[in-house]
């Protein structure tokens, strides 16, 4: 593990040049604004005109001030987010006569398509991709396209390239009953899911041929580490080597959520990481530095196609790649950041969507910490280590400090998205990480010895055991401490203020006293700046407020917690409210409409009161006295 935390804690040795120059900046800027411009495209639907006529714009004015530097990057920055708006409205899909969504909700249907990618396989079910081809309705066979998710039983086995004929009711993804699951498939192109249709099979060998082969390379693997290792350690394998986590035991998965420790059975960027880490340590006494380099690229494709290629692989190779790039062939490990800046765009140029990954803001984020501050951080231990141990220093330095910097930018994320902080994470990582080399070496020796010869797969499986059984009783044992995992949720207001804390706190780190004392004093010369900035400050933080309160398009029903007696506050996908009786206390009703009611909205559409109880009426004489009401309705 050392191997790898020291290979992407070297990307900041070298100092940045501390005046603005585009050569070590464009890259950074113009990615963080097309991600930037993504974004916003999705709140603000302006339209695609919109966004090219600006980009023409900004990208005029990049070319004609090339040569100043500053205002070079500013309108860089400008180009690349209009031009990330307008790649995002491009990408949205028109639904029409011609895509499947255009029918959820009719039953009945026939669909005839072929399963594009490896089905997910669970205990009781497997879940199908297919693009569809054609779809019959009411006798009429019309041509159409797009993905729909069919969930079906696991047996007959179903897999990649085959062709279907399926009849059921399509329905919007929404209808599964999980908003974030929803927003997921709608991201991977995916508006349509079909449960327990009725599924002929047409033909069983279609899909690309490459394709099949590979996934069949993958299928062998799995069936390898299940001869080879009992459960759950040829799961766990198989999740590690193979980035398929499917026969993981829930109570298994859960122990690694609990600890924060999903990362080593998803392959991510830790993967990848790892192995260039043990790639680059065969190939360096072997091959000069740039050949190796190639070498172990190459080896990064083989085993992104072995582990099937997906979306998130992808994201953490294309990263891997660009790192290496920066650092091996082009010698400038100040580019890294630019690296990791233009894999994302590339990712996102493909799929816009993929911003909303939750999988590919964590390796970006954790990617991005090892880059700004592992390096840093490491050097300040050697300087103030003294005397201490070398072996110590070496210790701390890769298993604390490199693991601080990748949570650094992740854990908010973390806390936004899934609202559990883990504070059995540090240790977890700091106890397993270290054999997790261990575990993809001898784990590997045993994929390949298992492929010349099973009984030899089962010999070789032996040490590849003992590091599994380590990493899982480390893992189930921390799991089941007490508080090892406590509910935190950030809001996406404090998602952004943090972020802009960290950002303002690294900028005056690096900075030294003479620096920020030069920073204070221009700053309280220039009065009206300090003003301005404050101003805009809090306009941000108001809009930031404001984007994430308004109506979302869905209908919310919340039942509020009043203590005695009954209230009900309904909001339209259109924004339209109903607050329908309001318990017996106006003080607690108050309280929590102000949780379910954006700030700045003073009035409530529709007022009903179910009957004149005191436990369902006293509530709303405060209510209407607070608020502006549309309408009133009583029995």
């Amino acid at each position: 593990m050392a191997a790898a935390q020291q290979f992407a804690a070297s990307a900041t040795t070298t100092q940045i040049p501390p005046r603005a120059d585009s050569r070590y900046y464009l890259a950074p800027v113009a990615g963080a604004g097309w991600l930037v411009g993504i974004g916003l495209a999705s709140l603000l639907e302006v339209g695609e005109s919109f966004w090219l006529v600006m980009a023409v714009a900004a990208v005029l004015g990049t070319v004609t001030f090339w040569r100043t530097s500053r205002l070079t990057l500013a309108l860089a920055a400008v180009a690349a987010l209009t031009l990330g708006g307008a790649r995002y409205e491009a990408a949205r899909p028109d639904i029409d006569a011609g895509h499947v969504a255009f029918y959820n909700s009719v039953e009945g249907v026939e669909l005839r398509g072929e399963v594009v990618t490896d089905p997910e396989v669970g205990d009781t079910r497997r879940q199908l991709r297919v693009a569809a081809r054609e779809l019959v309705v009411n006798g009429q066979v019309r041509p159409v396209e797009g993905l729909v998710l069919i969930q079906t039983g696991r047996y007959p086995i179903i897999g990649y390239g085959t062709a279907l004929r399926v009849t059921g009711d399509p329905v919007a993804p929404a209808a599964l009953g999980s908003d974030s699951y929803a927003r997921y498939l709608e991201r991977q192109g995916v508006h349509s899911v079909m449960r327990y249709p009725q599924v002929a099979v047409v033909e069983g060998t279609g899909g690309a041929p490459f394709t099949r082969a590979l996934l069949a390379v993958r299928d062998r693997g799995r069936a390898i580490l299940a001869a080879s290792l009992p459960e759950p350690q040829a799961a766990l394998l198989t999740g590690i080597l193979l980035g398929d986590d499917s026969g993981l035991p829930k109570v298994v998965a859960d122990a690694f959520r609990t600890t924060g420790m999903t990362h080593i059975i998803a392959i991510s960027g830790f993967n990848i990481a790892l192995v260039i880490a043990l790639l680059d340590r065969l190939a360096a006494p072997l091959l000069p530095r740039r050949t190796a380099a190639l070498a172990v690229m190459g080896g990064i494709v083989l085993y992104t196609l072995l582990v099937g290629a997906s979306a998130s692989v992808v994201r953490a190779a294309l990263m891997g790649i660009a790192y290496l790039i920066a650092l091996r062939l082009m010698g400038r490990p100040t580019l890294a950041v630019a690296g990791l800046f233009t894999a994302a765009f590339l990712m996102t140029l493909h799929n816009p969507l993929a911003l909303w990954d939750v999988g590919f803001q964590l390796s970006l984020a954790a990617t991005l910490g090892l880059l700004i501050y592992a390096g840093r951080w490491s050097r300040r231990l050697t300087r103030g280590a003294g005397n201490l141990p070398r072996p110590a220093v070496n210790l701390t330095r890769d298993l604390l400090l490199a693991t601080l910097a990748a949570q650094l930018l992740t854990l908010p994320l973390i806390l936004f998205h899934f609202g559990r902080l883990s504070l059995a994470s540090l240790p977890a990582n700091m106890l397993v990480l270290p054999a997790q080399p261990a575990v993809m070496l001898t784990g590997g020796a045993t994929l390949l010895a298992g492929a010349i010869w099973l009984p030899l797969g089962r010999v070789a499986g032996l040490p590849a055991w003992l590091f599994l059984t380590y990493t899982l009783g480390v893992i189930e044992q921390l799991a089941r401490l007490p508080l090892a995992s406590v509910p935190l949720r950030l809001s996406s207001v404090a998602l952004l203020a943090v972020y802009a804390a960290i950002a303002a706190l690294t900028l005056l780190t690096t900075m030294d006293k003479e620096q920020r004392r030069g920073l204070g004093d221009r700053l309280r010369a220039q009065k009206g700046l300090s003003v301005a900035l404050g101003v805009v400050a809090v306009v941000a933080l108001l809009l930031a407020a404001w984007f994430v309160q308004r109506p979302d398009g869905r209908l919310h029903v919340a039942f509020l917690d009043v203590g005695q007696g009954d209230a009900i506050f309904i909001t339209s996908p259109d924004g339209r409210q109903a607050l329908i009786d309001g318990g017996r206390y106006p003080s607690v009703l108050l309280d929590e409409l102000g949780e379910q009611m954006p700030f700045w909205d003073r009035s409530i559409d529709l007022l009903i009161a179910t009957h004149p109880d005191d436990d369902h009426v006293a509530g709303l004489v405060e209510a209407a006295a607070r608020y502006d009401v549309g309408r009133l309705v009583t029995n």
